[in-house]
């Protein structure tokens, strides 16, 4: 069943656009309802906040406010003169909660999320947003994570999906499943190991490769050797030129902490294409 409800996560910045046109073609395909969450960069992003003082504190929280109340109308306007006839229905959400459970919410009224690019703290400039996306990929939906340079048009025709036979892994193969129908290849790549051969028998992914299969998905099995499971569907992305890689994501429970680890914490690191996250 293709998914009813989109729910997209912008900010006031120029990668929040293209992401929102990439999201307008996902919803048209699949005629869903699209709901725009604006998420308010705080206060507590501003340089000079810690300055202020007196009549300087009213100033600074004046000119905040306008700013804020500015940006939203700004996006609002974009947004329903993109969706004004469109064949889909939308839906315009303003959001100023950042921790624990407020984000992680709007994600879950919706079948799925669409976020920018996580970015470390060490890793260059950073928005609240790009912080607080580790929390709606904990949500328990589905996150789609977009580059930020990643062209509209460019949807996935040529998809890589990793699969070690976990329930993370299996979770995203079933969020993917109307993307992984109507692409034009499949590649449904397995890191054989012992572990996974102990699991899967002899020929790790082909079960699961004649199960896609039988749902008229155009799927071939790639069997790829390596020690770095990250780096391997990194590298297999680039030789088959994908648009999409689906994969399970493993993290900590606590949410507070929630960090990936392993090939999940690589790949969300170095990828340069979108990425289909479950947990």
């Amino acid at each position: 069943m293709d998914p009813k409800d989109i729910v997209i996560f912008l900010e006031p910045t120029a990668q929040s656009d293209r992401r929102l046109d990439y999201a307008l073609l996902l919803a048209k395909q699949w005629q869903a309802h699209l709901i725009a969450t604006f998420v308010v960069p705080p206060l507590g992003i501003d340089p000079h906040a810690g300055f202020a003082i007196g009549t300087g504190i009213t100033h600074m929280l004046e000119q905040y406010h306008q700013r804020t109340e500015e940006a939203v109308a700004r996006a609002r306007q974009h947004f329903e003169a993109l969706t004004h006839h469109r064949s889909f229905t939308a839906e315009w959400r303003v959001s100023d909660e950042f921790e624990g459970e407020a984000l992680m919410l709007h994600a879950r009224h919706a079948a799925l999320a669409i976020v920018g690019r996580p970015v470390r703290p060490d890793l260059g400039t950073v928005s609240r947003l790009n912080l607080a996306t580790h929390l709606i990929f904990a949500s328990g939906r589905p996150t789609l994570c977009l580059p930020d340079h990643w062209p509209a048009e460019r949807q996935p025709r040529r998809i890589v999906m990793g699969w070690n036979g976990s329930r993370e892994a299996t979770r995203a193969l079933s969020a993917a499943m109307p993307l992984l129908r109507t692409a034009d290849a499949v590649h449904l790549v397995v890191v054989p190991d012992v572990l996974l051969r102990g699991l899967l028998g002899p020929n790790p992914g082909a079960d699961i490769t004649a199960h896609l299969a039988r749902h008229g998905v155009k799927v071939s099995l790639d069997q790829c050797q390596g020690e770095d499971a990250g780096e391997v569907l990194l590298h297999r992305c680039r030789a088959v030129d994908a648009d999409l890689l689906v994969m399970g994501a493993v993290g900590r429970s606590r949410i507070s902490e929630f960090i990936f680890g392993g090939a999940t914490h690589h790949i969300l690191a170095k990828a340069e294409l979108p990425i289909l996250l479950s947990q």
